[in-house]
């Protein structure tokens, strides 16, 4: 395994989502970089978290690579259009439904953002996303929550 792989993830990830939330527009705090502020936290928002990778060796120095990504949206409903939640979710989405390209992002030595390689949706058993909708948090909280989440794999040496 390549030691660079899950700071690589990470950065590229958090960049490709960025930058779609941003066409929302939305902002993203990026679990373990950005801080949960609650003041940051009580208005439309989406919160990015990854897991993984999480490697298997299937041969000499070759790797499945999988990785969980999941989006986890907030919306205040003093709304006039009760769907934006919903239209939200269907744009997260479609950006998980195509592959996820993976750079050299970061501040080390050799992140030169050059091309790693490619995450695609898992296909099989699991499905590849799904849209998670949690509804209305409490009875006072005029705030509703939904999740897209998505499990990607690639295969590198």
């Amino acid at each position: 395994m390549n030691e660079n792989w899950p700071r690589w993830i990470m950065a590229s990830i958090a960049k490709y989502f960025s930058d779609i939330v941003s066409t929302i527009p939305l902002p993203l705090l990026v679990d373990g970089v950005d801080e949960r502020e609650p003041e940051k936290l009580h208005y439309d928002h989406a919160e990015l978290r990854i897991s993984g990778p999480y490697t298997t060796e299937l041969s000499r120095n070759y790797f499945r690579i999988l990785v969980d990504v999941n989006v986890l949206l907030t919306e205040l409903m003093d709304k006039v259009n009760a769907y934006d939640l919903q239209t939200w979710c269907g744009i997260i989405a479609a950006a998980m439904d195509g592959p996820i390209n993976i750079y050299k992002y970061g501040n080390e030595a050799g992140d030169d953002g050059s091309w790693v390689f490619c995450l695609t949706p898992v296909n099989g058993r699991i499905d590849p996303n799904r849209i998670l909708h949690f509804g209305q948090l409490g009875r006072t909280d005029r705030i509703r929550q939904s999740m897209i989440d998505g499990h990607f794999v690639t295969y590198n040496s």
